[in-house]
């Protein structure tokens, strides 16, 4: 279970919670229609698909409450060796140092822009 940031709005996630981020051939089990340029983005639960390609609802789409939602600075982020978040620059896998406010309406589930 490794952790990465969510391409979309720059949160923190773990695999194991989102369909292994929706990508690396998990794409093909959803529908992209909700926002169609979020295909082969690697998202958070929160950012995910509504709905799988059947049309049958996925528990996607709002923030799975797991552990709290910690925002990034977008792309500064990436999966290390071990499977830990780790700051590009600095090598730190303490990302909670590097935490933002979050965009309002953000907390709970992304939005379609």
């Amino acid at each position: 279970m490794s952790l990465f940031q969510c391409e979309h709005c720059g949160c923190c996630e773990n695999t194991a919670l989102s369909s292994q981020g929706f990508v690396n051939g998990m794409e093909r089990f959803y529908d992209w229609s909700y926002a169609p340029e979020r295909k082969g983005l690697k998202l958070c639960s929160a950012c995910g698909p509504t709905s799988f390609a059947s049309g049958k609802p996925t528990e996607y789409g709002k923030w799975h409450g797991r552990f709290p939602r910690t925002f990034l600075p977008m792309g500064m982020f990436h999966t290390n060796r071990v499977g830990n978040l780790a700051h590009n620059e600095t090598g730190s896998e303490n990302f909670r140092d590097f935490e933002i406010a979050s965009k309002e309406g953000e907390e709970a589930a992304c939005t379609t822009n």
